[in-house]
């Protein structure tokens, strides 16, 4: 320990010893009143290239810290004033503050003054994670949660599900807030995607985050926060109609229409925040499936039509206390009803192909979904000027699902010979969370971090199982799983000349139970730590490099412990495996960047004792699947990006990768060896055209590729969008069609052992959709401006000391 203070002291000494200029100042407006959350941005005088920015206080205070000897001058701009230049600012090296104070001045409306709009990029390479701006997307607009996912380069799609390069080893969070024991891909399906403002991509967590999962996709949802009332309402409807022939139906119409409201409120030490939306629409999914069982071929081909509501409210209130402590609270409520109507024909062939028999599966299934979801929070600076800060979170998370199918099946030629079965589900999840952070800046380039988290949830599953309206003990079953995660962190990041590091480690103690029928299935409880390290050299001011290597973990899921038997149709059925243990994951990684964005990069990641999600099986004519730790793997990404931009009216970027899948396993008592090569390849197109139009056309491909025990064929999709705003810009009109080729749909084959089967899978990809939305209240006072016009003026105190 007294090694450990001896350091800090001596970096404390250096500090001291080397310390540069700190510019400070207030920004006050003609009338002497002061303006909070002004953008601040420190430019060198010869070449206005930015060096650093902040924002104003409560008071209008401001202070940049940290500045080397040379000329600058101060930016200050916000909405509704005019932009002021300072006078230049002459530091010395016997310097020890500057003091710059601005006045703005109210701008005034000139109908012929120059005026440039400064736009997020929609990439962004940060040091940790890439984020993608989707908030102005015309493609976007009037889309799902789910189908706005797919613009984040290098994400797919696959069987309903959120896949990174087509791998299905990928967290979903919203709000940073991750929900493992929900289906998390049927909240996207229906969550508007115009609460979105952005995704953030995170492919190395480092020792914040928990230990569990690989990827993960950010969700943050819109939160307003400028100054006064102001609302946005919003319209989309879309659909498309389908020739179902390929399973012998006719030409069917399918719809969606979502209305949306968000309303924000800040006035003083208070800031309010809120959105409602409605889904209402009716989709389907298409399975066509070919199993190869001894000397028969099963032919079957099945229409699932589905008609559902989604409803979704989100409300939320920060409290600025005092100037140090802030305090926040949000809640969330959805709900989901849906009803599925599928039909299913299965035709019996022989080697000769002669039709030996055939039979009908009719589903009726009823779906019903809630969730409520509440977080209280509160933040404490000790010194505003330094970041040092200590945070505390307090979740509650509750989802709710029934779900009941009735099964019909029969023969073609005897249709009165009905077996009737009906499947309940009932499974109520209840999670609590707490978690506290602290951050410690020595000084602006060395940051400590420490932090503590507790989970526990409580999940009870109850399935009741009916044949011909008679319970059946076999099939039925009840699983209460509990667990119970306790997780401690400590991270250290340090900048030195032209290095940025980051380390860390991670501790995570996990207990876990599940009980079934009074029969403790499932007991476990493991302590185990997770080292994470990262480095960023700045080969000069637009171009770097950044290598990373991270220890991961893959808990089995609730669903995959389950030992529950999930029947999908008569021949086909899933189970899980309470004896699942946590796969392991070592990943290093190098990239290099340019002028902040994703250049190329190469990961290569190994995975022990990796759970194979759909480890097949036979069990007479029956193929079900269950989770098996089963093999290592290995995966190597090439990854090359590229900027496009013409002039100011074309933007966007393009990328490729290159995939390297291998398992090696053994299952059945027979060895598993499987590898493939894939290519992946992205782009999106922004066009500004004239009187506010935008088009963008996006899209992928990608070829054959190995996800465990499946091969999937090549899958691909064209997206086209066009927006128009209006109306001084409240009013914005966006037309989207998506999958234009109809090419995003699945085909796919398991050929092992005694296993042989081909899938196809087809869903309501292909649509087009129209969304009006409007903007309601204050346009013009924000809290922090991202506007420039041409006209300045200069309004500075300029004191050097």
């Amino acid at each position: 320990m007294k090694y450990f203070l001896s350091f800090i002291l001596f970096i404390l000494c250096l500090t001291e010893n080397y310390a540069q200029v700190t510019i400070k100042g207030q920004v006050k407006d003609i009338s002497g009143n002061s303006i909070s959350f002004c953008s601040i941005t420190l430019l060198h005088e010869k070449d206005s290239a930015l060096i650093k920015g902040n924002l104003t206080n409560d008071q209008g205070e401001y202070m940049i810290e940290n500045v080397d000897p040379g000329k600058y001058m101060i930016l200050a701009s916000y909405l509704g004033y005019e932009p002021v230049y300072s006078t230049i600012i002459d530091i010395k090296s016997e310097s020890k503050t500057a003091t710059v104070d601005i006045m703005l001045k109210e701008k005034s409306i000139v109908l012929d003054e120059a005026v440039f709009i400064a736009k997020r990029p929609f990439l962004e390479q940060k040091a940790d994670r890439l984020i993608v701006n989707v908030s102005n997307s015309a493609i976007a607009a009037g889309g799902t949660a789910m189908e706005i996912l797919k613009k984040v380069p290098g994400v797919i799609i696959i069987q309903d599900k959120v896949t990174l390069g087509g791998s299905q080893n990928v967290q979903v969070w919203i709000d940073g807030k991750p929900s493992p024991y929900t289906d998390m891909n049927a909240v996207l399906r229906d969550m508007p995607g115009d609460q979105i403002d952005r995704i953030e991509l995170i492919t190395q967590p480092g020792a914040q985050f928990d230990a569990a999962g690989g990827p993960i996709l950010n969700v943050i949802l819109k939160r307003n926060a400028d100054l006064g009332f102001k609302a946005t309402a919003a319209l989309a409807v879309g659909g498309y109609q389908v020739n179902q022939g390929d399973v012998d139906q006719g030409i069917q119409n399918y719809y969606r229409i979502n209305p949306s409201v968000n309303v924000a409120y800040r006035k003083g030490k208070y800031n309010l925040f809120g959105n409602a939306s409605f889904n209402q629409g009716k989709t389907f999914e298409v399975f066509i499936v070919d199993r190869f069982i001894g000397s028969d071929v099963y032919k079957s081909k099945s229409l699932d039509n589905k008609d559902y509501q989604f409803r979704n409210i989100r409300i939320g209130a920060d409290y600025y206390a005092t100037k140090k402590t802030t305090i926040g609270f949000i809640a969330r409520a959805w709900s989901r009803e849906g009803d599925g109507n599928s039909y299913n024909r299965t035709n019996v062939f022989d080697l000769s192909d002669h039709l030996i028999d055939a039979f009908i599966t009719e589903n009726v299934s009823d779906n019903k979904r809630s969730g409520f979801y509440t977080n209280l929070n509160g933040k404490h600076e000790f010194n505003p000027k330094t970041g040092r800060s200590i945070t505390l979170d307090l979740d509650y998370n509750q989802f709710n699902t029934n779900t009941s199918n009735d099964l019909t099946i029969y023969p073609t030629e005897q249709i009165s010979n009905r077996s009737l079965s009906e499947q309940v589900v009932k499974q109520p999840v209840d999670i609590w969370v707490v978690k506290s952070d602290y951050i410690h800046p020595f000084d602006s380039t060395f940051k400590f971090e420490t932090g503590i988290k507790s989970s526990f949830a409580s999940v009870d599953n109850r399935l009741n199982f009916f044949r011909n309206g008679i319970k059946s003990n076999t099939e039925s079953n009840d699983f209460l799983y509990k667990e119970n995660i306790l997780g401690a962190y400590i991270n250290l990041s340090k900048s030195l000349k032209k290095f940025d590091f980051n380390a860390g480690v991670r501790m995570e103690n996990t207990n876990v139970s599940g009980t079934t029928l009074d029969s403790l299935v499932l007991d476990r409880n493991y302590l185990q730590w997770f080292p994470s390290a990262s480095a960023l050299y700045h080969i000069n001011k637009n171009m770097g490099i950044q290598t990373s290597f991270s220890r991961r973990l893959n808990r089995p899921g609730f669903q995959q412990q389950n030992p529950f038997i999930n029947f999908i149709d008569s021949l086909t059925y899933t189970r899980g495996n309470p004896k699942l243990l946590p796969e392991i994951s070592n990943t290093a990684q190098l990239n290099f960047t340019y002028d902040g964005q994703p250049v190329a990069g190469i990961s290569y990641a190994v995975t022990n004792d990796v759970i194979i999600e759909n480890a097949p099986q036979i069990e007479g004519t029956k193929t079900y699947t269950t989770a098996e730790n089963l093999a290592n793997q290995r995966r190597l990404e090439i990854q090359l990006n590229f900027p496009i931009k013409l002039g100011k009216w074309l933007d966007g970027y393009g990328g490729n990768q290159a995939i390297y899948n291998s398992y090696d396993a053994t299952y059945q008592g027979l060895k598993y060896e499987a590898n493939q090569w894939s290519w992946l390849a992205y782009w999106e197109l922004n066009f500004q055209l004239p009187k506010d139009f935008k088009l963008e056309v996006g899209g992928f491909y990608f070829t054959k590729f190995l996800e465990e025990f499946l091969v999937i064929d090549h899958i691909g999709s064209l997206d086209f969008g066009a927006s128009k705003t209006f109306w001084n810009k409240r009013g914005k009109l966006s037309f989207s069609f998506n999958d234009i080729l109809d090419s995003q749909n699945t085909r796919a084959n398991i050929n092992f052992n005694d296993v042989n089967v081909n899938f196809f899978q087809r869903e309501l990809n292909r649509n087009m959709r129209l969304s009006f939305s409007y903007q309601f209240g204050n346009s013009k006072v924000k809290n922090g401006g991202n506007r420039k016009a041409a006209s300045e003026s200069e309004a500075s105190r300029v004191k050097v000391e």
